[in-house]
Formats: C-alpha cells, sequence, structure tokens
C-alpha cells in the first residue's frame, strides 16, 4: 500500500455489502457528481453512458505478466480504483475495498485477417457495455495482441470513480511503472499525500463552515431565477434517450493566429475568447440575451489532488447577459468577469447548489444549462456521452485550432450543428476584423453563414427558422 493509503475501508473484498457493525463505519458519503451519477445508473442500469475509456497501441513486445503487475500496482496506489458503492436507509455510500484483485485477459488478435481494424470494432463494443454493477469496482482492464511487437492496452472506468484529468493520469502512469518494473525498479512515483476518502471526508466538513455559505450566497445571486432556457433544436423533444454524435471542424491558422494576438490585446485568454464568441453565436441563433454555458471545472483546487485518480469534476455555470447594442469586446470583459468569480466560487458543489436554486426538474434535462465549452489541451474521447444538447470542446492544433461539437441527436440535427459551426466561425472571422463590432451589426453576416450551412433536404426544423418559430416571451 502506499503510505497516504492508511484510511478504514470496508473488510470484505468479495461482498463488501456483508459486513456488520465495524464494517459499517467505513462506508461514507459520495461527493458532489458522485450523487447524481449513482442515481442515473439506478434509473438506466444498462446504459454505458458514464464510462470514459482509454487505450495506447504500443508498438513493441510487451510482457503481458509485468503490464498486469503495473495495473495491481496502481490498484493499490489509488483508491479510487477499489470504490465500491452500495445503497443504504442513509442514501448511497462508497467504501474502499482493502484488496481487489483485478482481472486484466489478454485477447489474441494475430490470427484475425486485419488485427487493427479487428481491435478497432472490440474497443467499440467495449465502450458500449455498461458497468452494472457497482458493488464491485467499476474498472475494466484488456491487453490486445495484435502482433509479435504491437499491442494495445485498453481501460474503461466508470465516470463515478474517475474523470477526464484521471484517465491521462492513469495511462500515464501505467506505462511508467510498466518501465520500471520491466528494468527491476521500483517505479518512481512520490506516495500520494492523501486519499479519495480523505478527500470527500474533508470536503463535507467544509460545507458547515463560512467560505462555504459565502460561497453559495454568491452562487444563488449568478443563477437568481428566472434562469433563461437555452432554445436550439429540438427542445422539447423527450428527454428519456441519448444518442451522442459529433462533429468535428477547425479554425484556419490565420484566424488562430488573429486571435490569439487579440486574446493578448484584451488580457484574457483563448477560452475566455472563444467561449464569448460561442455565447454570442447562440444569442444570434436562439434570440436569448441571457444564457448560461458550463464550463466544466477539474475540481483539483489543491497540489495534493494533482496527481490522483478519482471524480472530482464540478461543472461551473457561466451566466451571460447580452444586448444587441454591446460590443464584443465588452462582451469579451464580461466573461472574464464571470469565469474569474466562477473560478473563485468553484469549490461549492454543484449538486448542493441545486437543491437550494428555485429551479424546475426535468428527467433527463439539466436545469441549469443545456450547453457546455471547453478549451484545454486535448480533447476528450468522441464517443463520450453527455445529456446537454450541445458540449463544444476546443484545443490548439499546431499553428490552427480544433473544435468539435458533441450534441445530442435526438434533439438535433447534423444540419443545425453545422449552423452552429458556422454562426462560431463567423463570429471569429468578424471580431478580429473588428473587436468593436456592436452584436446587432453581426446580425447579417451571421445569417448569411448560417444559411450557406444549412442543408435543403429533409423536413427537420433547422436553426435558422428558430427566430420565427419562438414564443414572444423568450424564457417561457
Amino acid at each position: 500500500m502506499t503510505g497516504a493509503d492508511h484510511a478504514t475501508r470496508p473488510a470484505a473484498a468479495d461482498d463488501p455489502s456483508d459486513g456488520g457493525a465495524e464494517d459499517d463505519r467505513s462506508w461514507f458519503e459520495l461527493w458532489n457528481v458522485q450523487q447524481g451519477l449513482w442515481i442515473q445508473h439506478q434509473l438506466d442500469e444498462g446504459r454505458a453512458d458514464a464510462n470514459l475509456p482509454v487505450w495506447q497501441h504500443l508498438y513493441e513486445a510487451v510482457d503481458v505478466g509485468v503490464m498486469r503487475r503495473a495495473v495491481a500496482y496502481l490498484v493499490d496506489r489509488h483508491q479510487a480504483l477499489r470504490l465500491s458503492f452500495r445503497d443504504t436507509p442513509d442514501g448511497p455510500r462508497q467504501g474502499v475495498l482493502a484488496e481487489h484483485g483485478l482481472e486484466v485477459p489478454l485477447v489474441d488478435l494475430t490470427g484475425a485477417a486485419y488485427p487493427e481494424a479487428e481491435v478497432g470494432r472490440l474497443i467499440r463494443a467495449e465502450n458500449a457495455i455498461a458497468f452494472d454493477d457497482l458493488g464491485t469496482p467499476p474498472t475494466r482492464v484488456k491487453i490486445y495482441r495484435l502482433a509479435s511487437e504491437h499491442y494495445c492496452v485498453y481501460a474503461n472506468l466508470h465516470h463515478i470513480i474517475s474523470d477526464g484529468t484521471s484517465m491521462g493520469i492513469l495511462l500515464r502512469e501505467l506505462l511508467l511503472v510498466y518501465r520500471a518494473l520491466m528494468a527491476d525498479e521500483e517505479p518512481p512515483l512520490a506516495p500520494l499525500p492523501t486519499t479519495f476518502e480523505e478527500f470527500v471526508q474533508d470536503r463535507h466538513q467544509w460545507l458547515s463552515g463560512a467560505q462555504s455559505q459565502a460561497m453559495e450566497t454568491y452562487w444563488l445571486e449568478r443563477l437568481a431565477a428566472p434562469l433563461p432556457t437555452l432554445r436550439i433544436g429540438d427542445h422539447d423533444a423527450p428527454a428519456e434517450e441519448v444518442v451522442n454524435e459529433t462533429l468535428e471542424f477547425g479554425v484556419d491558422a490565420d484566424v488562430t493566429e488573429s486571435l490569439t494576438v487579440l486574446a493578448k490585446e484584451l488580457r484574457v485568454t483563448l477560452h475566455v475568447l472563444l467561449l464569448s464568441a460561442f455565447a454570442v453565436a447562440l444569442r444570434d441563433i436562439t434570440s436569448d440575451d441571457d444564457i448560461v454555458v458550463c464550463v466544466p471545472f477539474s475540481g483539483r483546487d489543491t497540489a495534493k489532488l494533482d496527481g490522483m485518480v478519482g471524480n472530482f469534476v464540478n461543472p461551473l455555470s457561466i451566466r451571460m447577459t447580452m444586448s444587441g447594442a454591446d460590443a464584443f469586446d465588452d462582451v469579451v470583459r464580461r466573461a472574464r468577469a464571470a469565469s474569474v468569480g466562477a473560478y473563485a466560487n468553484s469549490r461549492y458543489p454543484f449538486t448542493r447548489l441545486l437543491e437550494k436554486l428555485d429551479v424546475e426538474a426535468r428527467p433527463g434535462r439539466n436545469p441549469v444549462f443545456a450547453t457546455s465549452f471547453q478549451f484545454a489541451d486535448f480533447l476528450p474521447p468522441a464517443n463520450q456521452t453527455s445529456q446537454l444538447d450541445l458540449c463544444l470542446f476546443g484545443r490548439p492544433d499546431g499553428n490552427r485550432l480544433t473544435l468539435r461539437a458533441n450534441y445530442n441527436s435526438r434533439r438535433l440535427a447534423k444540419s443545425e450543428v453545422q449552423e452552429v459551426r458556422s454562426g462560431l466561425v463567423a463570429v471569429l472571422r468578424q471580431v478580429v476584423a473588428d473587436p468593436s463590432i456592436r452584436l446587432e451589426d453581426l446580425s447579417e453576416p451571421l445569417l448569411l453563414a448560417r444559411r450557406a450551412a444549412q442543408t435543403r433536404t429533409g423536413t427537420r426544423r433547422r436553426l435558422g427558422t428558430l427566430r420565427a418559430s419562438r414564443p414572444t416571451t423568450p424564457n417561457d
């Protein structure tokens, strides 16, 4: 065990629900979005929406036994990989198994006619397999052998025990530990300074303090009713089924260079600049002057959490109010102020905030936001599932920007997402030429850009018709 891994744990690894009074004291509450994921699991046990898969091709001979030892090392190192969940009279609880012998099967594809195509097919199938039982740590690892010097290592974790940052940590440490073990060396990983259990316990204690109350007040003021409803696509479509598809696109090098210069001039990050442009594009499409965009926050607000696997993520709500008379650079400054405030109050858990807000819960819908934006050094897996209508991700890509729209195809057609893309790209091209352009002066070029993106086939409503079909009261 690592030096930090000393918290009390369930005594029985085989059936953690059968412990006695001593065992009961070792189970602790869920934290933040874990609670929503637990509820989602109870309602939709057969769905794989919460899967977080990652894989790495290795073009070398792999010692499968040593790779299994590396996996076991990480299971021992990270409590999250030994988390087990159960329902109790006091609500859902989680506990850390003292040991968990994770099986790591080897799948030999050397006899396949096209091993790379076959491993791709198997990975897609594996990604779609849900974790039906959270009573066992929801972690799967497999090794695929494609040739004598070509292997693929695959891991899949339920979101309730992990987040996107954690998947990067897991893959990086797995390869690091494997290399060290192959060289008969101790893996060069410092002991973790805390455990996931200690993190959760500390945060629950924090909720009763003055800082928590101040942050709660901030969010209640920022998200005071009435909250806007972002009406894009088939907003009133049934929400029970989520089918996500993706649309990837880029921003040309000349525009990217100009955006970088503009961000420096306005003293903002590219994230804030792109967030502002996204909000302006949505405003022009929907006629909503009040928009809330979710910005996922890693939740790792202390250095002790930097190298840990676990679910720490906390959705932040960036509320932006605009009018046609506003200049774009003023919108950017407001987005910067809203972002600074959100990050300063980012420790307050979103799930607790939902209990305090005056919002109407609707199955399959987030009552605060319908869209999100995230700009980072990497894109999440293309098959990542979200119940939001539209998620926009971006990353630097050499001298260009790569963006990916992840959308619920039960509510948005591909043609509608193409209009969002065209509107956003048009905003970017307009504002690098004139950052003080008023939003009402953007309407005509954005309308032309969206019309150029519209497909003429099919009968599904397109975004360009939304203005005429919207009710006169924007947010009712």
